[in-house]
């Protein structure tokens, strides 16, 4: 992707460095434009030691020495380059100013010329005059235009030293919500995502889950984020805080679901206006006779009294109504056919994605499938498999949104 990142008189602006710098090794292009009142906090030379394609100071609109041959106007050729612009972070005089379409600056005729290309902006200031009836009012008229999104500030501590709302969110939170957030595409469609492991407790104290991350999960819900679904993410007990990054986009929605019977119950709720549901959580098959206190070693015998939890899948699958699609994961020690095709036989979901695991603590050291960005995946129909292919998961997530488009690529 290709994208401007404004920065504006905020005092979170120096965030802006690390923005950038995790934008271009996420391998996008980026260009920064300043505003004057940035320059009051960052110096332009530095985005450039971290591997940006060109920085702007606020009059270059004024030099035709920066343009390449047959480029007419900066801010027009910049425009038409872009595939997003961010500003992060949002200053309150640059919002009243690109609210009321004042041009002074880059900046402000690079807003101007952008038509409806997606917008994004990261509103950033003292929680006094975030509040003040003005600065809600150029945010509101802002979003109101289809084409942009405005990123609520988080509360916490100040600069100032006050404690409140205004706060720039945490860099990697950012990144996350510029690359999965865009305006322009809008998907009447709403989409379930279990994440990570749920944990069986045995009391206050202990409890049986597996590695599980839940980056998987969470990968798939970015890859639909980015087309304009709705998401909503079961995350279960063991499921990364990189899950909370997506907070604050306005399409998706979280539920912490830590033990299996919790994540049943949510999964139940919500599955009859779901469209489609992707079932990657790592779920405890087992659950037990959960102490009110902890056990004593001298008490605990050589056998603990468990049951069967909830096949949360199994019972999903009985609620399926015919518009619906259900993408299930099946995390094997052993990746044969026989083994897949006797699980889709007995849980027939329209697509399951295979592969192996270990946990490295038994027959070796090595940790398969769980904690691991890529691996070797398989992709099972009720009437062929494919695999196995050495996938990342962010590729896994974007192959089930083509799958789910009409468009297989495995």
């Amino acid at each position: 992707m290709k994208y401007i990142l404004a920065v504006t008189g905020s005092i979170a602006s120096y965030k802006a460095y690390d923005v950038a710098r995790g934008l271009v090794k996420n391998g996008h292009n980026v260009k920064v434009v300043l505003t004057s009142g940035a320059l009051e906090f960052i110096k332009p030379e530095t985005f450039k030691y971290l591997g940006v394609d060109a920085v702007y100071l606020p009059t270059d609109d004024f030099k035709p020495e920066l343009l390449a041959a047959k480029q007419t106007v900066l801010h027009i050729e910049l425009a038409k380059w872009a595939d997003k612009l961010i500003i992060a972070p949002l200053s309150a005089n640059t919002l009243g100013r690109l609210n009321l379409g004042l041009n002074n600056d880059l900046l402000g005729s690079l807003f101007l010329a952008f038509g409806k290309k997606p917008i994004l902006m990261f509103p950033a200031m003292n929680t006094k005059m975030l509040g003040q009836e003005r600065v809600q009012a150029h945010l509101k008229q802002l979003s109101e235009q289809s084409h942009i999104s405005i990123i609520n500030p988080v509360s916490g501590l100040l600069a100032c030293g006050d404690i409140g709302e205004g706060k720039f969110p945490e860099v990697n939170a950012v990144i996350d919500l510029i690359e999965t957030l865009d305006p322009t595409k809008k998907q009447n469609k709403k989409i379930i995502v279990t994440a990570g492991a749920t944990a069986a407790p045995l009391d206050p104290v202990r409890y049986m889950t597996n590695p599980s991350t839940g980056r998987m999960g969470i990968s798939v819900a970015k890859a639909f984020l980015k087309e304009g679904y709705k998401v909503l993410v079961l995350a279960g007990h063991e499921c990364s805080l990189e899950v909370e990054n997506l907070l604050g986009h306005p399409n998706f929605e979280l539920i912490k679901t830590p033990t299996t019977a919790q994540m049943r119950t949510a999964a139940v709720k919500n599955f009859s206006e779901t469209d489609l549901y992707i079932s990657t959580g790592a779920i405890a098959d087992i659950e037990f006779n959960e102490a009110k206190e902890k056990l004593k070693k001298e008490e605990m015998t050589s056998a603990l009294p468990f049951h069967q939890a909830a096949d949360i899948l199994q019972e999903i699958l009985t609620l399926k109504k015919s518009h619906q699609k259900i993408v299930s994961f099946a995390a094997e020690t052993e990746t044969t056919e026989k083994v897949f095709m006797s699980k889709m036989k007995r849980k027939p979901v329209d697509l399951m994605i295979g592969n192996k695991v270990s946990n490295g603590l038994i027959g070796t050291s090595v940790v398969e499938g769980f904690q691991k960005n890529e691996g070797m995946y398989f992709f099972v129909k009720m009437d062929s498999i494919s695999g196995p292919h050495h996938l990342k998961k962010r590729e896994i997530g974007d192959k089930i949104v083509q799958w789910y488009q009409g468009h297989e690529t495995w």
